[in-house]
């Protein structure tokens, strides 16, 4: 048995108070909507950029493949119009090879009007390619905007946060002050086995005052005990206090 004065049971009991305090502020600090909000966000945002590159990459093959035919148009045009001019410059006097010129001009005027109508085919596939991207840009600064704006609350209650954790470090600190290193050691090992109830004060109405029942010979034990006691319970092992 100890004796101690219940100044310092009181710090004791203010400091596992204050550590409980501690310890919900630092979850809430860990675990704030806006935390949870933001990383909806970035996965939005993350989901969204694979999905436009894919759609970008997609609308760019067909680009390549439209201004191929285009140019494939407008060379089979011109060695159309070459074949045209010359049929009618007077250099061609043979109906024969006049009628073979035409029939390559022919030709020629059919491939340039095919590789035109594949060519505006993929322009009608480019078209609505071009839109999702649009509306995905837009959809990109919606989510930007609305990350700014979450980061800004994070900060602001994150911040709130610190301020109470600020005080409670300093509350803590001088209550820790009061208690003896001793106390303060054996308060810290038996934090890790029973969390927030490593001390308690001594009830005899309630169980002793233990999470757990305390026997029937150590509450009768405690309660001849003097004022101002502090020491392991014999049953259970947390500290025990008795401030009357």
């Amino acid at each position: 048995m100890s004796d101690t004065d219940t100044s310092e049971i009181e710090a004791l009991l203010l400091v596992q108070r204050l550590d409980n305090t501690l310890d919900q502020l630092r979850f809430k600090h860990a675990n704030l909507p806006q935390r949870e909000a933001l990383a909806t966000i970035a996965s939005d945002l993350d989901s969204l950029s694979k999905a436009r590159s894919k759609t970008e990459a997609q609308r760019d093959d067909l680009r390549k493949q439209q201004r191929s035919l285009e140019t494939e148009a407008s060379d089979v045009e011109t060695k159309a119009n070459s074949l045209d001019a010359r049929l009618y410059d007077g250099s061609v006097t043979s109906p024969k090879e006049a009628a073979a010129l035409g029939e390559e001009i022919e030709s020629l005027r059919a491939r340039q009007s095919d590789f035109e109508d594949q060519s505006i085919e993929l322009l009608l596939e480019i078209e609505p390619l071009d839109d999702l991207l649009v509306n995905a840009e837009a959809k990109g600064g919606e989510l930007e905007a609305a990350k700014q704006a979450k980061e800004v609350e994070l900060e602001a209650a994150a911040s709130a946060i610190d301020e109470e954790i600020a005080t409670a470090d300093a509350d803590r600190a001088a209550a820790a002050a009061i208690v003896s290193e001793a106390n303060m050691e054996l308060y810290a090992k038996l934090r890790i086995t029973y969390g927030p109830d490593a001390v308690i004060e001594f009830d005899p109405a309630h169980n002793g005052g233990c999470p757990v029942a305390m026997p029937a010979v150590e509450l009768d034990r405690w309660k001849h005990l003097p004022t101002g006691s502090l020491e392991p319970c014999q049953d259970c092992g947390r500290m025990v206090g008795k401030l009357i």
